[in-house]
Protein backbone atom coordinates (compact mmCIF):
# COMPACT_ATOMS: atom_id res chain seq x y z
CA UNK A 1 0.00 0.00 0.00
CA UNK A 2 1.10 3.44 0.22
CA UNK A 3 0.08 6.90 1.66
CA UNK A 4 -3.18 8.81 0.95
CA UNK A 5 -4.13 12.23 -0.85
CA UNK A 6 -5.41 13.26 2.53
CA UNK A 7 -2.46 13.92 4.33
CA UNK A 8 -1.71 17.21 5.31
CA UNK A 9 -3.84 20.40 5.25
CA UNK A 10 -4.49 23.30 7.66
CA UNK A 11 -3.15 26.98 7.88
CA UNK A 12 -0.64 29.25 8.93
CA UNK A 13 2.08 31.38 8.17
CA UNK A 14 4.37 28.29 7.07
CA UNK A 15 3.09 25.45 6.48
CA UNK A 16 5.30 22.60 4.95
CA UNK A 17 3.04 20.05 3.03
CA UNK A 18 3.89 16.67 1.16
CA UNK A 19 1.94 15.12 -1.49
CA UNK A 20 1.21 11.25 -0.85
CA UNK A 21 3.79 8.68 -2.37
CA UNK A 22 3.18 5.28 -3.30
CA UNK A 23 6.40 2.80 -3.76
CA UNK A 24 6.91 -0.03 -6.23
CA UNK A 25 3.07 -1.18 -7.00
CA UNK A 26 2.01 -4.17 -9.08
CA UNK A 27 1.19 -8.20 -8.85
CA UNK A 28 5.01 -8.94 -8.31
CA UNK A 29 6.17 -7.09 -4.97
CA UNK A 30 9.42 -8.55 -5.07
CA UNK A 31 12.04 -5.67 -6.29
CA UNK A 32 13.19 -6.18 -9.78
CA UNK A 33 16.86 -5.40 -9.83
CA UNK A 34 17.42 -4.32 -13.76
CA UNK A 35 13.94 -1.98 -13.40
CA UNK A 36 15.70 -0.67 -10.08
CA UNK A 37 19.44 -0.21 -12.09
CA UNK A 38 17.53 1.41 -14.88
CA UNK A 39 15.96 3.83 -12.88
CA UNK A 40 18.91 5.03 -10.73
CA UNK A 41 20.54 4.84 -14.07
CA UNK A 42 18.13 7.55 -15.48
CA UNK A 43 18.09 10.02 -12.34
CA UNK A 44 21.90 10.07 -12.72
CA UNK A 45 21.57 11.14 -15.85
CA UNK A 46 19.16 13.48 -14.91
CA UNK A 47 21.25 15.00 -12.00
CA UNK A 48 24.10 15.22 -14.36
CA UNK A 49 21.80 17.14 -16.82
CA UNK A 50 20.41 19.48 -14.05
CA UNK A 51 24.14 20.56 -12.63
CA UNK A 52 26.17 21.22 -15.99
CA UNK A 53 22.90 23.68 -16.74
CA UNK A 54 23.47 25.37 -12.91
CA UNK A 55 27.20 25.75 -13.19
CA UNK A 56 26.62 27.48 -16.49
CA UNK A 57 24.38 29.60 -15.80
CA UNK A 58 25.39 33.44 -15.76
CA UNK A 59 22.93 36.17 -16.28
CA UNK A 60 24.08 36.39 -19.31
CA UNK A 61 23.20 32.86 -20.40
CA UNK A 62 19.91 32.81 -18.04
CA UNK A 63 17.36 32.98 -21.05
CA UNK A 64 19.33 29.92 -22.93
CA UNK A 65 20.08 27.77 -19.90
CA UNK A 66 16.53 28.33 -18.32
CA UNK A 67 14.55 27.32 -21.15
CA UNK A 68 17.03 24.27 -20.63
CA UNK A 69 16.33 23.67 -17.07
CA UNK A 70 12.29 24.05 -17.26
CA UNK A 71 11.96 21.67 -20.30
CA UNK A 72 13.71 18.77 -17.94
CA UNK A 73 10.78 15.95 -18.59
CA UNK A 74 9.49 15.68 -14.42
CA UNK A 75 8.92 12.32 -14.49
CA UNK A 76 8.43 11.62 -11.11
CA UNK A 77 8.69 13.14 -7.43
CA UNK A 78 12.61 12.14 -6.88
CA UNK A 79 13.36 14.36 -10.38
CA UNK A 80 11.11 17.50 -9.09
CA UNK A 81 12.89 17.46 -5.54
CA UNK A 82 16.24 16.52 -7.22
CA UNK A 83 16.15 20.26 -9.32
CA UNK A 84 14.58 22.00 -6.19
CA UNK A 85 17.66 20.40 -4.18
CA UNK A 86 19.74 21.25 -7.11
CA UNK A 87 18.86 25.09 -7.19
CA UNK A 88 18.65 25.63 -3.60
CA UNK A 89 22.42 24.31 -2.69
CA UNK A 90 23.21 26.39 -5.26
CA UNK A 91 21.86 29.89 -4.08
CA UNK A 92 23.15 29.12 -0.56
CA UNK A 93 26.55 28.30 -2.15
CA UNK A 94 26.51 31.72 -4.04
CA UNK A 95 24.58 34.12 -2.39
CA UNK A 96 25.37 36.83 -4.89
CA UNK A 97 23.18 34.92 -7.68
CA UNK A 98 20.08 35.03 -5.14
CA UNK A 99 18.32 37.05 -7.59
CA UNK A 100 19.64 35.05 -10.62
CA UNK A 101 18.48 32.13 -9.21
CA UNK A 102 14.54 33.19 -8.09
CA UNK A 103 13.83 34.36 -11.70
CA UNK A 104 14.57 30.93 -12.28
CA UNK A 105 12.40 29.38 -9.72
CA UNK A 106 9.73 31.75 -10.83
CA UNK A 107 10.13 30.61 -14.93
CA UNK A 108 9.88 26.79 -13.49
CA UNK A 109 6.74 27.18 -11.17
CA UNK A 110 4.89 29.38 -14.27
CA UNK A 111 5.94 26.70 -16.99
CA UNK A 112 5.08 23.63 -15.16
CA UNK A 113 1.29 24.11 -13.59
CA UNK A 114 1.06 19.99 -13.39
CA UNK A 115 3.42 17.28 -13.06
CA UNK A 116 3.16 14.00 -15.25
CA UNK A 117 3.44 11.64 -12.12
CA UNK A 118 0.10 12.53 -10.44
CA UNK A 119 -2.36 10.33 -10.98
CA UNK A 120 -6.33 10.60 -10.09
CA UNK A 121 -7.68 6.89 -8.50
CA UNK A 122 -11.72 6.21 -9.37
CA UNK A 123 -12.85 4.86 -6.04
CA UNK A 124 -15.78 2.03 -7.23
CA UNK A 125 -18.19 1.21 -4.79
CA UNK A 126 -22.15 1.41 -3.45
CA UNK A 127 -22.03 4.84 -2.45
CA UNK A 128 -21.12 6.23 -5.81
CA UNK A 129 -18.24 7.45 -7.49
CA UNK A 130 -15.62 9.62 -5.86
CA UNK A 131 -11.73 10.04 -6.28
CA UNK A 132 -8.17 10.69 -4.90
CA UNK A 133 -4.63 11.54 -6.06
CA UNK A 134 -1.50 9.34 -5.75
CA UNK A 135 1.85 10.31 -6.96
CA UNK A 136 4.84 7.93 -8.11
CA UNK A 137 2.84 5.20 -9.40
CA UNK A 138 5.07 2.60 -10.78
CA UNK A 139 3.95 0.21 -14.33
CA UNK A 140 4.16 -3.24 -13.61
CA UNK A 141 5.37 -5.84 -15.91
CA UNK A 142 2.98 -8.58 -16.03
CA UNK A 143 -0.60 -8.15 -16.28
CA UNK A 144 -4.15 -10.02 -16.47
CA UNK A 145 -5.60 -10.13 -19.73
CA UNK A 146 -6.56 -9.18 -22.54
CA UNK A 147 -9.88 -8.61 -22.30
CA UNK A 148 -12.51 -6.59 -24.46
CA UNK A 149 -12.99 -3.26 -22.11
CA UNK A 150 -12.33 -1.71 -18.94
CA UNK A 151 -15.49 -3.32 -16.95
CA UNK A 152 -14.65 -6.67 -18.32
CA UNK A 153 -10.94 -5.99 -16.38
CA UNK A 154 -13.56 -5.21 -13.18
CA UNK A 155 -15.74 -8.00 -13.64
CA UNK A 156 -12.39 -10.47 -13.71
CA UNK A 157 -11.36 -9.19 -11.02
CA UNK A 158 -14.53 -9.49 -8.59
CA UNK A 159 -14.96 -13.44 -10.05
CA UNK A 160 -11.44 -14.15 -8.88
CA UNK A 161 -12.20 -12.48 -5.48
CA UNK A 162 -15.38 -13.86 -4.92
CA UNK A 163 -14.48 -17.64 -6.19
CA UNK A 164 -11.36 -17.81 -4.58
CA UNK A 165 -12.03 -16.52 -1.36
CA UNK A 166 -8.75 -14.85 -1.38
CA UNK A 167 -8.42 -11.44 0.34
CA UNK A 168 -5.00 -10.71 -1.90
CA UNK A 169 -5.66 -10.83 -5.75
CA UNK A 170 -2.21 -10.53 -6.69
CA UNK A 171 -2.30 -14.56 -6.17
CA UNK A 172 -4.54 -13.72 -9.83
CA UNK A 173 -2.42 -15.79 -12.90
CA UNK A 174 -0.53 -13.43 -15.36
CA UNK A 175 1.14 -13.01 -18.49
CA UNK A 176 4.13 -11.18 -19.81
CA UNK A 177 2.99 -7.89 -22.23
CA UNK A 178 6.07 -4.99 -23.17
CA UNK A 179 4.66 -1.62 -24.08
CA UNK A 180 1.37 -1.54 -22.19
CA UNK A 181 0.02 1.59 -21.25
CA UNK A 182 -1.77 2.92 -17.98
CA UNK A 183 -5.20 4.26 -18.82
CA UNK A 184 -6.43 4.04 -15.93
CA UNK A 185 -6.30 4.00 -12.06
CA UNK A 186 -9.59 2.58 -9.87
CA UNK A 187 -10.28 1.33 -6.09
CA UNK A 188 -12.32 -1.20 -5.75
CA UNK A 189 -12.42 -4.19 -3.04
CA UNK A 190 -9.76 -2.59 -1.23
CA UNK A 191 -7.47 -2.87 -3.95
CA UNK A 192 -5.51 -0.31 -6.72
CA UNK A 193 -6.15 -1.52 -9.74
CA UNK A 194 -4.36 -0.49 -13.10
CA UNK A 195 -6.11 -0.72 -16.19
CA UNK A 196 -3.67 -0.22 -19.29
CA UNK A 197 -4.01 -0.73 -22.93
CA UNK A 198 -1.99 -1.70 -25.72
CA UNK A 199 -0.80 0.82 -28.01
CA UNK A 200 -1.71 -0.59 -31.59
CA UNK A 201 -4.90 -2.89 -30.34
CA UNK A 202 -8.28 -2.42 -28.69
CA UNK A 203 -7.13 -5.23 -25.81
CA UNK A 204 -7.17 -4.57 -22.11
CA UNK A 205 -5.03 -5.89 -19.41
CA UNK A 206 -5.00 -4.89 -15.32
CA UNK A 207 -2.94 -5.41 -12.58
CA UNK A 208 -4.47 -5.12 -8.68
CA UNK A 209 -2.39 -4.76 -5.20
CA UNK A 210 -4.03 -4.53 -1.93
CA UNK A 211 -4.43 -0.95 -1.21
CA UNK A 212 -5.92 0.72 1.84
CA UNK A 213 -8.37 3.26 1.55
CA UNK A 214 -7.94 7.17 1.88
CA UNK A 215 -10.74 8.65 4.24
CA UNK A 216 -13.36 10.90 3.78
CA UNK A 217 -11.91 13.74 4.04
CA UNK A 218 -9.02 12.49 1.33
CA UNK A 219 -11.97 12.04 -1.52
CA UNK A 220 -13.32 14.56 -3.67
CA UNK A 221 -16.51 14.42 -6.05
CA UNK A 222 -14.62 15.30 -9.25
CA UNK A 223 -11.24 14.34 -11.27
CA UNK A 224 -10.68 17.79 -11.49
CA UNK A 225 -10.86 18.65 -7.72
CA UNK A 226 -8.54 15.69 -7.07
CA UNK A 227 -6.04 17.34 -9.18
CA UNK A 228 -6.10 20.72 -8.50
CA UNK A 229 -5.71 19.72 -4.76
CA UNK A 230 -2.75 18.00 -5.80
CA UNK A 231 -1.22 19.93 -8.03
CA UNK A 232 -1.62 22.62 -5.07
CA UNK A 233 0.11 20.88 -2.76
CA UNK A 234 2.67 19.53 -5.02
CA UNK A 235 3.52 22.22 -6.76
CA UNK A 236 6.92 23.63 -7.48
CA UNK A 237 6.68 26.94 -5.14
CA UNK A 238 5.35 24.86 -1.77
CA UNK A 239 8.17 22.40 -1.98
CA UNK A 240 10.78 24.94 -2.53
CA UNK A 241 9.28 27.21 0.15
CA UNK A 242 9.16 23.67 1.87
CA UNK A 243 13.02 24.09 1.45
CA UNK A 244 13.39 27.13 2.57
CA UNK A 245 11.17 27.17 5.90
CA UNK A 246 13.55 23.98 6.73
CA UNK A 247 16.52 25.58 6.18
CA UNK A 248 15.52 29.15 8.06
CA UNK A 249 13.93 27.35 11.11
CA UNK A 250 17.43 25.55 12.03
CA UNK A 251 17.92 27.38 15.37
CA UNK A 252 21.75 28.08 16.82
CA UNK A 253 23.62 26.70 13.43
CA UNK A 254 26.74 28.16 14.53
CA UNK A 255 26.63 27.37 18.30
CA UNK A 256 26.67 23.92 16.75
CA UNK A 257 28.96 23.96 14.79
CA UNK A 258 31.61 25.14 17.73
CA UNK A 259 30.21 22.79 19.86
CA UNK A 260 30.89 19.96 17.08
CA UNK A 261 34.34 21.47 17.49
CA UNK A 262 34.70 21.48 20.97
CA UNK A 263 33.81 18.10 21.50
CA UNK A 264 37.25 17.05 19.49
CA UNK A 265 39.77 15.69 22.02
CA UNK A 266 42.43 18.32 21.29
CA UNK A 267 45.10 17.13 23.92
CA UNK A 268 47.30 15.10 21.53
CA UNK A 269 47.41 17.20 18.69
CA UNK A 270 50.62 18.81 17.32
CA UNK A 271 50.51 22.29 17.05
CA UNK A 272 50.21 21.67 12.94
CA UNK A 273 46.97 19.84 13.76
CA UNK A 274 46.04 21.91 16.06
CA UNK A 275 46.23 24.91 13.93
CA UNK A 276 44.55 22.93 10.67
CA UNK A 277 41.71 21.94 13.43
CA UNK A 278 41.70 25.58 14.07
CA UNK A 279 41.70 26.69 10.01
CA UNK A 280 38.31 23.81 9.47
CA UNK A 281 36.78 25.60 12.33
CA UNK A 282 36.68 28.68 10.60
CA UNK A 283 36.14 27.75 7.51
CA UNK A 284 32.82 25.49 8.87
CA UNK A 285 31.53 28.69 10.86
CA UNK A 286 32.06 30.77 7.38
CA UNK A 287 30.16 28.15 5.10
CA UNK A 288 27.06 28.03 8.20
CA UNK A 289 26.93 31.84 8.09
CA UNK A 290 26.74 31.77 4.17
CA UNK A 291 24.62 29.49 4.11
CA UNK A 292 21.99 31.25 6.72
CA UNK A 293 22.50 34.47 5.41
CA UNK A 294 22.48 33.21 1.51
CA UNK A 295 18.38 31.44 2.22
CA UNK A 296 17.22 34.79 4.14
CA UNK A 297 18.35 36.35 1.12
CA UNK A 298 17.21 34.23 -1.48
CA UNK A 299 13.36 34.58 0.46
CA UNK A 300 13.41 38.05 0.03
CA UNK A 301 14.12 37.84 -3.67
CA UNK A 302 11.21 35.32 -3.70
CA UNK A 303 8.89 37.75 -2.50
CA UNK A 304 10.22 40.34 -4.93
CA UNK A 305 9.33 37.97 -7.66
CA UNK A 306 6.12 37.46 -5.98
CA UNK A 307 6.36 34.11 -5.29
CA UNK A 308 6.12 34.76 -1.54
CA UNK A 309 3.26 36.98 -0.20
CA UNK A 310 4.49 39.77 2.71
CA UNK A 311 2.25 37.63 5.58
CA UNK A 312 5.65 35.35 5.48
CA UNK A 313 7.99 38.18 5.18
CA UNK A 314 6.26 39.42 8.83
CA UNK A 315 6.51 36.17 10.15
CA UNK A 316 10.48 35.93 8.92
CA UNK A 317 11.01 39.72 10.52
CA UNK A 318 8.80 38.54 14.06
CA UNK A 319 11.07 35.52 14.35
CA UNK A 320 14.24 37.02 13.57
CA UNK A 321 12.98 39.69 16.57
CA UNK A 322 12.08 37.36 18.88
CA UNK A 323 8.63 39.17 18.58
CA UNK A 324 4.70 38.00 18.82
CA UNK A 325 1.53 39.25 16.89
CA UNK A 326 -1.13 36.73 18.42
CA UNK A 327 -1.82 34.63 21.15
CA UNK A 328 -2.10 30.67 21.17
CA UNK A 329 -5.57 31.16 20.35
CA UNK A 330 -5.10 33.29 16.98
CA UNK A 331 -6.47 36.16 19.05
CA UNK A 332 -4.41 39.47 17.55
CA UNK A 333 -2.03 41.60 20.84
CA UNK A 334 -3.80 44.75 21.02
CA UNK A 335 -2.60 48.11 22.80
CA UNK A 336 -4.66 50.46 25.25
CA UNK A 337 -6.30 52.19 21.74
CA UNK A 338 -7.29 48.84 20.52
CA UNK A 339 -4.46 48.77 17.58
CA UNK A 340 -2.55 45.88 16.38
CA UNK A 341 0.55 45.46 18.97
CA UNK A 342 3.60 43.09 18.77
CA UNK A 343 5.11 41.49 22.37
CA UNK A 344 8.04 39.90 23.10
CA UNK A 345 8.03 35.80 22.95
CA UNK A 346 10.73 34.37 25.53
CA UNK A 347 10.13 31.49 23.37
CA UNK A 348 12.16 32.70 20.71
CA UNK A 349 15.53 32.58 21.14
CA UNK A 350 17.14 35.16 18.97
CA UNK A 351 21.76 36.35 19.05
CA UNK A 352 23.74 38.50 16.92
CA UNK A 353 22.79 35.83 13.65
CA UNK A 354 19.16 36.54 13.77
CA UNK A 355 19.89 40.57 13.67
CA UNK A 356 22.54 39.99 11.01
CA UNK A 357 20.11 37.81 9.22
CA UNK A 358 17.17 40.35 9.79
CA UNK A 359 19.11 43.47 8.85
CA UNK A 360 20.07 41.58 5.47
CA UNK A 361 16.41 40.75 5.09
CA UNK A 362 14.68 44.01 5.47
CA UNK A 363 17.51 45.27 3.53
CA UNK A 364 16.32 42.72 0.42
CA UNK A 365 12.32 43.23 0.64
CA UNK A 366 12.22 46.32 2.66
CA UNK A 367 11.36 49.27 -0.12
CA UNK A 368 9.04 46.69 -1.33
CA UNK A 369 7.47 45.68 1.86
CA UNK A 370 6.54 48.86 2.81
CA UNK A 371 5.03 50.10 -0.55
CA UNK A 372 3.23 46.56 -1.59
CA UNK A 373 -0.10 46.85 -3.34
CA UNK A 374 -1.06 43.56 -2.16
CA UNK A 375 0.42 43.85 1.48
CA UNK A 376 -2.20 42.97 4.20
CA UNK A 377 -3.29 45.79 6.07
CA UNK A 378 -1.60 44.70 9.35
CA UNK A 379 1.74 45.73 7.93
CA UNK A 380 0.70 49.26 8.45
CA UNK A 381 0.75 48.83 12.34
CA UNK A 382 3.85 46.25 12.71
CA UNK A 383 6.54 48.09 10.13
CA UNK A 384 6.73 51.18 12.71
CA UNK A 385 7.15 48.57 15.37
CA UNK A 386 9.88 46.46 13.69
CA UNK A 387 12.01 50.02 13.42
CA UNK A 388 11.34 51.10 16.94
CA UNK A 389 12.59 47.64 18.38
CA UNK A 390 15.74 48.21 15.54
CA UNK A 391 16.07 51.80 16.88
CA UNK A 392 16.45 50.82 20.35
CA UNK A 393 18.71 48.10 19.42
CA UNK A 394 20.93 50.60 17.87
CA UNK A 395 21.26 52.77 20.86
CA UNK A 396 21.85 49.71 23.47
CA UNK A 397 25.46 49.79 24.62
CA UNK A 398 25.05 46.21 25.71
CA UNK A 399 25.31 45.02 21.72
CA UNK A 400 27.89 44.39 20.11
CA UNK A 401 29.36 47.49 18.08
CA UNK A 402 28.78 45.35 14.94
CA UNK A 403 25.72 44.23 15.43
CA UNK A 404 24.74 48.43 16.49
CA UNK A 405 26.67 49.61 13.17
CA UNK A 406 24.73 46.84 10.91
CA UNK A 407 21.51 47.92 12.55
CA UNK A 408 22.67 51.93 11.98
CA UNK A 409 23.32 51.12 8.51
CA UNK A 410 19.89 49.68 8.05
CA UNK A 411 18.30 52.62 9.73
CA UNK A 412 19.99 54.58 7.46
CA UNK A 413 19.22 53.08 4.26
CA UNK A 414 16.01 52.85 4.90
CA UNK A 415 15.73 56.92 5.51
CA UNK A 416 18.01 57.13 2.22
CA UNK A 417 14.68 54.77 0.88
CA UNK A 418 16.06 51.41 0.40
CA UNK A 419 18.95 53.35 -2.05
CA UNK A 420 22.54 52.18 -0.57
CA UNK A 421 25.42 54.83 -0.31
CA UNK A 422 27.93 52.32 -1.78
CA UNK A 423 27.57 49.85 -4.94
CA UNK A 424 26.47 46.17 -3.48
CA UNK A 425 27.92 43.37 -5.53
CA UNK A 426 25.51 42.40 -8.08
CA UNK A 427 25.68 39.43 -10.78
CA UNK A 428 26.16 41.50 -14.08
CA UNK A 429 26.03 40.46 -18.15
CA UNK A 430 28.94 41.18 -20.59
CA UNK A 431 26.78 44.00 -21.56
CA UNK A 432 25.68 45.64 -18.32
CA UNK A 433 29.71 45.55 -17.63
CA UNK A 434 30.30 47.01 -20.56
CA UNK A 435 27.77 49.91 -19.69
CA UNK A 436 29.00 50.47 -16.57
CA UNK A 437 32.38 50.24 -17.18
CA UNK A 438 31.64 53.36 -19.95
CA UNK A 439 29.45 55.05 -17.26
CA UNK A 440 32.86 54.93 -15.03
CA UNK A 441 35.38 56.17 -17.37
CA UNK A 442 33.25 58.61 -18.52
CA UNK A 443 32.70 59.80 -14.18
CA UNK A 444 36.57 59.64 -14.07
CA UNK A 445 37.02 61.89 -17.02
CA UNK A 446 35.16 64.53 -15.84
CA UNK A 447 36.00 64.35 -12.77
CA UNK A 448 40.10 64.53 -13.80
CA UNK A 449 39.36 67.62 -16.17
CA UNK A 450 37.56 69.17 -13.22
CA UNK A 451 40.58 68.69 -11.29
CA UNK A 452 43.08 70.21 -13.94
CA UNK A 453 41.04 73.59 -14.43
CA UNK A 454 40.96 73.46 -10.74
CA UNK A 455 44.75 72.69 -11.01
CA UNK A 456 45.66 75.71 -12.89
CA UNK A 457 44.80 78.06 -10.27
CA UNK A 458 45.67 75.48 -7.80
CA UNK A 459 48.75 75.85 -5.31
CA UNK A 460 51.74 76.11 -6.79
CA UNK A 461 50.21 77.27 -10.33
CA UNK A 462 52.29 74.70 -12.51
CA UNK A 463 50.81 72.81 -15.19
CA UNK A 464 48.40 69.47 -15.09
CA UNK A 465 47.55 70.23 -11.24
CA UNK A 466 47.89 72.07 -8.30
CA UNK A 467 51.26 71.26 -6.14
CA UNK A 468 50.43 69.39 -2.92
Amino acid sequence: GGNQGNQGGGGGQWQRQQGPQIGQGGLKRADNKWSKEKKEDALSKTKLAIMAILNKMTPQTFDKLSKQLVEIEVESSEILDMIITSIFEKVLGEPHFSELYASLCLAISDHNATWPFIKTIKVVNDKGTKYFWLQDIEKDEEFVGPFADKLACLDKFTTFRSASGDTDATSIPTVSKPGLNLIELVYHDEHLIKMYQGPDDDQFYFSALPFEAPAEDGLFDSEDAALKEAHRRVSFKRLLLNKCQEEFEKNNVLEEVEKQFAAVDTKSMSEREMDAHKEDKEMALIKTKKRMLGNITFIGELYKKQMLRDRIMHFCIMRLLGLVSMDAEGQLYTDGSGQPTLLKDDTIETDDESTESLCKLIATIGRQLESDPRAMKLGSFYIPQYFGVLERLSKDRTQPSRIRFMVTDLLELRDNDYVPRRKQDKAMTKEQIRQQAEIDYNVAQQQAMGNANQGGGGRGGGKGGGGR
